[in-house]
């Protein structure tokens, strides 16, 4: 009895709206690929029954259309549009669900005629251009809309850094650029990649790509280290993209894919491409899409028409004859649609009367006026209800809509596999630019492959690549050492320069490499100096202060103490290598002026770089791969660089380079020269090689760890100080063992001798024959001048004798008168050392003079 009295109840009000309703005529249109699709009439039929039982609502849609969904062909919609307008009663509207070629037709034949047309079931973004549709109203957002969606995603997950590819299309490139423009305010977001793809170069060769092709983009991406990317293309595409994407491996832990969803039913088993439906389904895995909302967010809020989208969804799966097809999805769009059309023309009737128009639109000058039509288009812009799809409100014609954001997940049962698409997010509006993120009612959580969301990028950490305090108190103690052992050399040196072996060895040659060592131990001090020693207030000035003293001290150390070696090197060879040329003595100060030209360059070179280039501090960064692939360890370490710093260090290299070949020539042609009395030459060579051979090592050690800033400090240091204090030790150890076995220079000096022990070429035997025969015979004429004057001598002792008795007779007689006495010493009797006050190169050159003599 209870139902009986709400059916009565029910039929009453429908009869009473049917009574005081007034019907408004629209044109129906809609396609679909079943001809024999029956669901859009269906859901009319429902959708106007029900909006007739709604109180003080006196408006009622009559919708003509045909009784089946027409094919989606441009001709066959224009056509039964022009059909329709010119059928009585005119209708007032356009109302749509139809695939984008024909809606795209028929809004321009709307915008031709003022006629307002509304559609529900397209999200082109090519319906965004209302110069072209001026008269659209579309109740479904469109795919710009997903921007906003995709933006507050990647802030959830903190991904800054993205790539993103696009079908090469005009509907599918306009949502990418409004995307890059909307991350325009905030400098944090990089956009790595925007590529996009035709249809044309999927099947592209290796050698005929274009700048669209498929497999340069997986490249990029490979190339770039793209984690998240966003995906901008249709369902065929997006097959083929996910086929390159399977076999690239960009898919899994370290990767993340969110594109704009589809609404179509299993769409991936649509596969014409090279890969199988189970490699695409294994990297669509996991994907993130966004697409617009079923229904509304809150399904318990009761709409304009009295009704809530749970009972709405509730009706749908209980209608008899109904069955969920291709475009059911936009079921509720659709009902929302004729929800605004209802209440549009219940209040554009309400408008006209106010302002004394009138309202029959079956005359037609009436319905011709174009006053009516804008301010029916006004209406709709301006509504803000709730439907069953949310709240219903626009921006200049475009649905402002809720963005759901869906995970496609792959699992396994038995031998199949089963896709599932869980609703994670709600990207729920608050005003027209602005939305909210809020969790599905399902309370499902988001499903990573790994053990959280990817990275977007390869995490870079940051750590000071300094030296330790421990290692350069190591070197600085080394070094202080080596300093304090050259200045005690300085003081033998000095202490003993009158000494017999000191004064041959040239002592103040000696001083000058003592002090090329000691600058070149100031050096490791100076290169293991960084801000962090200095302190945080240390200033920039300061730093590039001390990146200059680095160079200048290094530099001119070498320059010195080589320069000096160098020059005995070539005295010694200048004396030795050339027997039958006249020679004359090399002076000290002929070595003093070839260091004092090498000095020169070198100062001519270091100043031009320090006035035209000069060096500075910057930091610079190296990357250390860890166990993990998604980190990445970055030393920060600090670096004197100047712009163009390998062309002087080249000069530099040439410069002293060339110096060392010549000095190794030199070394090398007297190795056999063994002087006692020029006593450092065997150890000046030997200086020479250590110096040549750790030089290099040490420019070749720091060129290929210039990047591992504390061990190319540590081996760079070790051979520096090794270099010098082996050339400190082989020139001055030999002098202080020679000074302590005779401190007070009693010993003579000894002849040269050429050691014989490797086999000669007889040039050479001929040569060294030659020197020692005149050395011979030289010193057997010694040995008779010497018996001579010995005679002579003891001659002039017995005269001496003899002239001292008759002075003494002389005085002893007293009586006898004065006798006058002259003595002459013979001059056979001046004897000369030749020895006394000479150099070693005129000792030298004394005797090889008399040999060739």
């Amino acid at each position: 009895m209870r139902y009986c009295s709400y059916f009565v109840i029910f039929y009453f009000f429908l009869f009473i709206n049917l009574i005081t309703s007034k019907q408004i005529p629209l044109i129906g249109l809609f396609t679909s690929d079943n001809h024999n699709n029956r669901s859009s009439t269906f859901i009319i039929d429902y959708a106007l029954n029900h909006l007739k039982t709604v109180q003080n609502l006196t408006t009622e849609l009559f919708i003509q259309h045909s009784e089946q969904d027409i094919p989606c062909d441009m001709a066959i919609g224009t056509k039964m549009v022009f059909d329709m307008i010119s059928r009585r009663p005119r209708p007032l509207a356009i109302f749509s669900g139809s695939c984008q070629t024909v809606a795209s037709a028929i809004a321009e034949t709307a915008g031709i005629y003022d006629m307002t047309f509304i559609i529900y079931s397209e999200t082109s973004s090519l319906f965004t251009a209302r110069e072209k549709y001026p008269s659209l109203i579309r109740t479904v957002p469109g795919d710009s809309q997903h921007n906003i969606a995709r933006k507050l995603l990647l802030k959830k997950y903190n991904w800054r850094r993205f790539g993103i590819l696009y079908q090469y299309e005009r509907q599918y490139t306009m949502p990418v650029t409004r995307f890059n423009d909307l991350l325009q305010d905030d400098i944090e977001w990089e956009n790595a990649l925007s590529k996009g793809i035709s249809f044309n170069d999927l099947d592209e060769t290796q050698g005929n790509r274009t700048r669209n092709s498929l497999k340069d983009a997986f490249d990029e991406i490979q190339r770039n280290n793209i984690r998240i990317i966003l995906g901008n293309f249709n369902s065929t595409m997006a097959i083929r993209i996910f086929c390159e994407a399977f076999r690239y491996n960009l898919y899994g832990s370290r990767f993340q894919w969110i594109i704009v969803g589809y609404y179509e039913s299993e769409w991936w088993l649509k596969n014409s491409g090279p890969c199988n439906t189970s490699e695409i389904l294994q990297a669509l895995n996991g994907t993130l899409q966004t697409r617009v909302a079923e229904f509304g967010y809150n399904m318990n809020s009761r709409t304009m028409a009295d009704l809530t989208a749970a009972q709405f969804q509730f009706d749908l799966k209980y209608l008899t004859n109904f069955s969920y097809q291709s475009n059911s999805y936009f079921i509720g769009y659709k009902f929302d649609a004729i929800l605004i059309l209802t209440f549009a023309f219940e209040k554009l009737e309400q408008t006209l009367l106010k302002k004394n128009y009138s309202t029959n639109f079956s005359i037609d000058s009436i319905w011709r006026q174009t006053y009516w039509r804008i301010e029916l288009l006004n209406i709709i812009k301006n509504l803000d209800i709730q439907g069953v799809t949310g709240r219903i409100h626009f921006n200049n014609g475009d649905r402002i809509g809720e963005i759901v954001i869906e995970q496609i997940l792959v699992s396994h049962r038995r031998k199949s596999k089963i896709v599932d698409i869980i609703k994670l997010f709600v990207a729920l509006p608050t005003n027209q630019s602005t939305y909210i993120l809020l969790p599905a009612k399902n309370e499902r959580n988001i499903t990573w492959h790994g053990h959280g969301p990817p990275n977007d990028r390869i995490k870079r950490i940051e750590r000071d690549q300094r030296i330790s305090i421990l290692t350069y108190t190591i070197m600085a103690t080394i070094s202080g050492t080596g300093i304090f052992l050259a200045i005690c050399f300085f003081v033998f040196n000095i202490v003993f320069r009158t000494h017999r072996f000191i004064r041959m060895s040239s002592p103040q040659i000696n001083n000058l490499i003592i002090a090329g060592c000691i600058l070149s131990y100031i050096s490791v001090l100076l290169m293991g100096i960084d801000s962090t020693l200095l302190g945080k207030r240390s200033s920039e000035s300061t730093m590039n202060f001390i990146c200059a003293a680095r160079v200048w001290t290094l530099s001119i150390g070498f320059t010195i103490s080589f320069g000096a070696i160098f020059s005995k090197t070539w005295r010694v060879h200048t004396i030795f290598t050339n027997v039958n040329a006249s020679k004359r003595a090399v002076k000290d100060y002929r070595l003093f002026i070839f260091v004092g030209i090498l000095f020169a360059i070198d100062t001519v070179l270091l100043t031009a770089w320090q006035i035209v280039d000069p060096l500075k501090m910057f930091k610079n960064i190296s990357q250390k791969q860890t166990q993990d692939e998604d980190i990445v360890i970055l030393w920060i370490y600090e670096e004197c660089r100047s712009n163009r710093r390998s062309i002087w260090i080249t000069m530099q290299s040439i410069y002293k380079g060339v110096l060392m070949v010549v000095a190794s020539r030199f070394a090398w042609a007297t190795r056999n020269v063994h002087i006692v009395a020029l006593n450092d030459s065997k150890y000046v060579g030997m200086s020479l090689y250590n110096v040549v051979l750790l030089s290099t090592t040490t420019a070749v050690v720091g060129y290929f760890l210039r990047d591992q800033h504390e061990r190319s400090y540590i081996l760079t240091s070790i051979f520096i100080l090794l270099c010098v204090t082996i050339t400190l030790c082989l020139v001055f150890v030999p002098k202080v063992r020679e000074v302590a076995k005779d401190p007070r220079s009693r010993a003579k000096p000894q002849r040269p001798i050429i050691s014989t022990v490797r086999t000669k070429s007889p040039q050479i035997k001929i040569q060294e024959k030659h020197i020692l025969t005149n050395y011979n015979r030289q010193f057997i004429s010694k040995i008779k001048q010497l018996t001579d004057q010995n005679d002579i001598l003891k001659s002039n002792a017995i005269k001496c004798d003899e002239l001292i008795s008759k002075l003494l007779s002389a005085l002893e007689d007293t009586s006898s008168k004065q006798h006058q006495f002259e003595i002459f010493i013979p001059s056979s009797m001046i004897l000369n050392d030749d020895t006394t006050n000479t150099h070693e190169s005129e000792w030298l050159f004394e005797n090889e003079n008399q040999m060739k003599n």
